[in-house]
């Protein structure tokens, strides 16, 4: 009886642990505070005051010194809406540079098909729109919910700024 009553606690416990959420990583914590922390509202903190951001990432890998890093904000729970935000990074932990290149709207059909497109596409061309949207698809629901004061107050190491240009 007692080996039983252990094994039913095991069992019981254990979806509970696997519903623990991990935290963010270090590089969308510090992406998200480039954002939110910047003179501009990348994120219409201003306009839509939500507590909490729905973020996911996706980290490209290049040949060269940089490599880009997408940032996405979901702004609708089935993900049928958001914002992308391609950046540069250059260096890691805890000298990490993150260059804001671009952000674009995207939106997303709810009827099953999973077609996304871009509401205001960056320009570089049909390449750099198909990475966007490569890495919308990465990102799925692998996201995390972060409050918009923890992107504020995040006291990462990152250097931020953005392209000339960018709107």
């Amino acid at each position: 009886m007692r080996r039983s009553v252990v094994i039913l606690l095991a069992c019981l416990s254990q979806p509970l642990l696997s519903q623990i959420p991990e935290p963010p990583p270090d590089v969308l914590l510090d992406a998200g505070h480039c954002l939110a922390a910047s003179g501009q509202d990348w994120l219409n903190l201003a306009r839509e005051s939500p507590y909490q951001l729905e973020l996911g990432y996706v980290a490209g890998k290049s040949g060269s010194g940089d490599s880009p890093l997408y940032l996405i904000d979901f702004t609708t729970p089935t993900h049928t809406e958001g914002l992308a935000f391609a950046f540069l990074t250059h260096g890691k932990d805890p000298h990490r540079a993150l260059l804001l290149e671009f952000r674009t709207r995207f939106r997303q059909t709810d009827d099953g098909s999973a077609q996304v497109s871009l509401v205001d596409p960056p320009l570089g061309g049909i390449g750099t729109q198909d990475e966007i949207l490569d890495a919308i698809h990465q990102v799925g629901f692998h996201t995390w919910t972060v409050p918009v004061a923890d992107l504020r107050s995040h006291a990462g190491s990152a250097e931020c700024d953005t392209s000339q240009g960018i709107k």
